[in-house]
């Protein structure tokens, strides 16, 4: 008899096959074989006289091999396990007194995990893998355990926050519309507190987006404030020409004012109209005296010599 191990483990939705081995006749029929699985002293399958019962919860998840039974293996295999799967199950054949080896098998059933990675407005699909009822919470990396919706059936009762995020499909609890605080992990609870499945959310694309947008924004920043550099450098270039020319206008003016002044100190009218003009040329004080008068006198001498 070959060594099968006592204890097995299967995370929830998996498949399993707990083993149990006997002597059996090779030549047997079909319809004398008789084989039976118990799980905490509950029915979980019986073959009689060529007929398969099943108990509760069971029906179309577990089976025996006829073919295999000729062979001594009286293994059962169970689809789909659940929580309410775990337990001891012990196997018999030919009479319920007779059990097959190991006496005992115990099935420790773990919760399911899953690694989401999921993109920014995504939806999260949680199984709830045919529970009635469930119980779905939330952990993020800072914050503690708290409860997202209870879910009976197509039913569901959520709180504030994701009241109007969340739906029931196929017995799957549907998130819509992901955001960077969805990542964390989403636990999914059975009516007795047993833990169906760990579902490990990561929300990407929020930081790499700021990131992206970051990187073709520098470039843009960059040549803008090269542009706004040019420009000024250029505006205040061709502003210089103007305000000299402003200022040679002025200057201009300036020279035609003062030359108009010096004109108007010269005493020529008056020495040509009044020939006698005696007195100091002190007394006209506005009157250039090195620049008009050696002149004036001059030419005063000169035309009386042409005179007389």
């Amino acid at each position: 008899m070959k060594a099968v191990p006592t204890t097995v483990s299967v995370s929830v939705s998996g498949n399993v096959t707990l083993p149990c081995y006997a002597r059996t006749e090779k030549t047997i029929a079909d319809d004398s074989v008789n084989i039976l699985w118990n799980k905490d002293d509950q029915m979980v399958l019986q073959v009689q006289k060529g007929h398969t019962k099943y108990g509760s919860g069971f029906t179309e998840r577990a089976s025996v091999s006829l073919h295999h039974y000729k062979d001594g293996d009286l293994s059962l295999n169970i689809l789909g396990v659940t929580t309410s799967d775990k337990g001891l199950y012990r196997c018999y054949h030919n009479t319920d007194e007779e059990h097959g080896y190991p006496s005992a098998v115990s099935l420790i059933v773990t919760a399911h995990q899953k690694l989401c990675v999921k993109k920014f407005g995504d939806n999260l699909t949680l199984d709830l893998f045919g529970s009635d009822s469930v119980t779905v919470t939330f952990t993020g990396s800072d914050t503690e355990e708290i409860q997202v919706c209870n879910v009976t059936g197509n039913n569901t009762t959520c709180s504030l926050d994701y009241n109007n995020r969340v739906s029931v499909m196929n017995h799957s609890l549907v998130l819509r519309g992901l955001t960077s605080s969805d990542g964390g992990t989403f636990t999914v609870k059975d009516n007795m507190g047993e833990v169906i499945s760990i579902n490990t959310v990561t929300v990407e694309g929020v930081a790499r987006n700021r990131s992206f947008v970051a990187l073709l924004a520098f470039p843009f920043l960059v040549l803008l404030f090269i542009g706004l550099f040019l420009w000024c450098k250029y505006h205040r270039k061709s502003q210089v020409p103007e305000n000299r020319s402003y200022y040679n206008a002025r200057e201009s003016i300036v020279v035609i004012e003062s030359s108009q002044r010096e004109s108007a100190y010269i005493g020529v009218p008056q020495q040509e109209t009044n020939p006698n003009m005696s007195g100091d040329l002190e007394d006209y004080p506005g009157l250039p005296v090195e620049e008009t008068m050696p002149v004036i006198l001059t030419t005063e001498k000169q035309d009386n010599i042409a005179e007389e």
